[in-house]
C-alpha cells in the first residue's frame, strides 16, 4: 500500500511539474555544456555566470535564492552562480542524450518549459521583480543568445590560367 501511494505521489509530482531535487539531481553547467557548448559559451559571458564575483564573502542563503543554483534558501545550493539548472531545472533525470532528444519526456522529468515569452517572463520575474543597479530588466531580451555559426571556409576557386 505504501509503495502504491509513493508511486501515485511521484506520478502526480511529474504531472504537476513539481521538482523535488536533491544534491545528486543537479548536474552542473559544465555537464550541460558538454552537449550544448555554444549555449555554455554564451552563458559564460553573462552576469548570471559571474554571480560569485558579486560577493566578498559566502553569500547568505536568502541571497542564493536568486544568485545561486539549487534550492536556497530552504535547501542545498550547488553553485554560487545562476547556472543552467537555475532556469532549466535540475538536470540529472533528463540529461542523458536519448532523454534530452525527446522533449515531452525531458519535460516530464524536470526540464522547464521556457518555450514562450510568457513562460520565460514568469520564471525570470521570480528574481527580476525589480531592476537591479539601475539596469532595467527586459524579459524579451535573450539571456544567453547563441549566434548561429556562419558558413565555413569557402573552397578555393580553381585558377583560371
Amino acid at each position: 500500500m505504501l509503495a502504491r501511494s509513493l508511486a501515485a505521489l511521484a506520478t502526480l509530482a511529474l504531472i504537476a511539474g513539481v521538482a523535488l531535487a536533491s544534491r545528486r539531481d543537479w548536474t552542473g553547467s559544465a555537464r550541460c555544456g558538454s552537449c550544448h557548448p555554444a549555449q555554455l559559451a554564451s552563458w559564460q559571458a553573462t552576469r548570471h555566470a559571474l554571480t560569485r564575483d558579486r560577493f566578498a564573502a559566502a553569500p547568505e542563503p536568502r541571497c542564493l535564492a536568486c544568485h545561486g543554483t539549487g534550492e536556497a534558501p530552504a535547501g542545498v545550493t550547488v553553485a554560487v552562480e545562476v547556472g543552467c539548472e537555475a532556469c532549466h531545472g535540475a538536470g540529472a533525470a533528463y540529461a542523458e542524450d536519448d532523454l534530452m532528444r525527446n522533449l515531452p519526456v525531458a519535460r516530464a522529468l524536470g526540464l522547464s518549459d521556457l518555450s514562450t515569452p510568457k513562460a520565460r517572463a514568469t520564471l525570470c520575474a521570480q528574481c527580476h521583480a525589480r531592476s537591479t543597479r539601475g539596469i532595467p530588466f527586459d524579459p524579451e531580451t535573450p539571456v544567453h543568445p547563441v549566434v548561429p555559426a556562419g558558413p565555413g571556409p569557402q573552397p578555393e576557386k580553381p585558377s583560371e590560367k
